[in-house]
């Protein structure tokens, strides 16, 4: 499951083009990328996609923005958008972590208490 750009990786990446039908070139640059790279990710040559192109699949191919990415300008705006949907992502992944590890405390702490009695 993809939950923020971290969970984009080569193979995703691959996954999310072939289910779009599209071809490495026009899928890689799409996210400002060349088709070159994006074979050497998907071949595994290359074993991350830097953090800017991760978030900008994310944002176009699991996010559905319509991105432009055709200028610097442009690509440099979408990743501060990423940037900051990622960390409302992040922490509300993180409150709902805190949340369950309450939960699981409190009914370690009731067990234990029923074993002291």
């Amino acid at each position: 499951m993809i939950h923020t750009d971290k969970d984009i990786t080569p193979e995703v990446a691959k996954e999310l083009r072939i289910s779009s039908r599209m071809t490495q070139r026009a899928f890689w640059e799409s996210v400002g990328s060349n088709q070159a790279s994006g074979h050497w990710f998907e071949v595994g040559k290359r074993k991350n996609i830097p953090r800017p192109i991760r978030t900008l699949i994310f944002l176009r191919y699991i996010a559905k923005l319509n991105l432009d990415v055709s200028t610097p300008e442009g690509a440099a705006a979408m990743l501060r958008v990423g940037a900051e949907i990622a960390a409302k992502l992040e922490a509300a992944r993180a409150d709902a972590a805190a949340k369950e590890a309450t939960r699981i405390a409190k009914e370690a702490a009731r067990k234990a208490r029923r074993i002291a009695a």
